[in-house]
């Protein structure tokens, strides 16, 4: 069944949530996942989520790139009781087979058209979310709720997506596990199978520092609203 933002906000009140990145540190953790969410907390994943932990599934899987896609997910997605939440204004070509084939409830989102306005690929691909110019990308989903003056950029990380959607719905203090920032790492596990990224970035680089300010962003308009994030690998470069 389609969802709206309705649906989700404040849906897990005062509930801790649990990001779950791919990155090393979040090693000492993965077995423990299970433990977490029969603990009532809420558990965030994304991408090929299952390669590193099989123990649980999480409760939301979180989409928003080109290569790991509601349609190369469908027997994944399907099989687990996840709730998928993906940017429709990446998958604009896929909405009617989503309809079709994905047997899980799901909530799409826009990342892109900031007011309602064409982004840099409309043009390319004929992006779905403009032919709903009134919707708000989740971006300003989080600063209407939060009412912080600022909102965090289209992401070059789907953490961020991941974060955003933990304070919608509620979520009082948010932990995130494997957000080191630096593919020089590796991955977790050293999985071997795991797919050439198909992006390269440290918190260092451009790139990597443009991540860090939407997370700043992102911190400081749950801070607005009591919500606390915490960064679970001390040794990290960046802070939470």
């Amino acid at each position: 069944m389609i969802l709206k933002f309705k649906d989700i906000i404040n849906k897990h009140k005062g509930k801790k949530a649990v990001i779950v990145g791919h990155g090393p540190s979040s090693n000492q953790y993965l077995d423990q996942l299970n433990t977490y969410k029969d603990n009532g907390y809420i558990i965030f994943g994304c991408n090929y989520w299952y390669n590193f932990y099989t123990c649980c599934s999480p409760h939301y899987w979180v989409m928003a790139n080109t290569i790991c896609t509601p349609k190369t997910e469908q027997i994944q997605i399907n099989k687990n009781d996840a709730v998928l939440l993906y940017a429709d204004s990446v998958y604009s070509r896929e909405i009617d087979w989503i309809k079709e084939n994905i047997a899980v409830d799901y909530l799409p989102y826009d990342q892109r058209h900031f007011n309602g306005k064409k982004c840099s690929v409309c043009d390319r691909v004929g992006c779905i979310s403009v032919l709903n110019p009134s919707r708000l990308t989740i971006q300003e989903e989080l600063q209407k709720y939060t009412g912080f003056d600022l909102h965090y950029s289209s992401g070059d990380t789907v953490a961020l997506h991941m974060i955003a959607f933990s304070i919608l719905m509620g979520c009082s203090e948010v932990f995130l596990l494997g957000l080191d920032l630096n593919y020089e790492l590796g991955y977790a596990k050293n999985t071997k199978n795991y797919p050439v990224p198909y992006d390269s970035f440290k918190y260092t680089d451009s790139k990597g520092k443009n991540i860090l300010n939407d997370i700043n962003i992102i911190i400081n308009s749950a801070k607005k609203i009591g919500v606390n994030i915490i960064n679970t690998n001390r040794q990290s470069g960046w802070k939470a």
